[in-house]
């Protein structure tokens, strides 16, 4: 018959004796894992709002700056950006990035405005 060594025994009676403590049951400590896993879903799920968020809170104004967003569906959308004195639109879908347009500003900050006169073209009678 094999013995367990003599050092081992007090550690073996304390942790008989832990697991009788009173108030102790595994109630308790599902509960406790339960409300731990609990707060790591909510810490992922803040983390993917605040990435889903378009305009998300704390990014920094840099030399690039988004001045509207459309979407057009799911994944696409079209942005206007404003860099290096120029507005740009841009086409984002998952295909790629398109440039579609471009508009210098003026001094004044904004972008001239179209003329108010239309412009109307007539197919050729011929």
């Amino acid at each position: 018959m094999i013995r367990p060594p003599l050092i081992a025994l007090p550690g073996l009676l304390a942790a008989d004796a832990a697991f009788a403590a009173p108030g102790v049951a595994m109630a308790d400590l599902s509960a406790v894992i339960m409300s731990l896993a609990l707060v790591i879903g909510f810490i992922f799920a803040a983390a993917w709002v605040v990435r889903r968020m378009p305009f998300g809170i704390g990014r920094a104004n840099g030399p690039l700056k988004v001045l509207a967003a459309l979407p057009l569906g799911p994944k696409e959308r079209l942005l206007l950006v404003e860099a290096r004195g120029e507005e740009i639109l841009i086409a984002v879908s998952p295909a790629g990035v398109f440039n579609v347009g471009a508009t210098k500003i003026h001094s004044a900050g904004s972008v001239r405005p179209p003329s108010a006169e239309p412009v109307f073209v007539l197919p050729d009678p011929s």
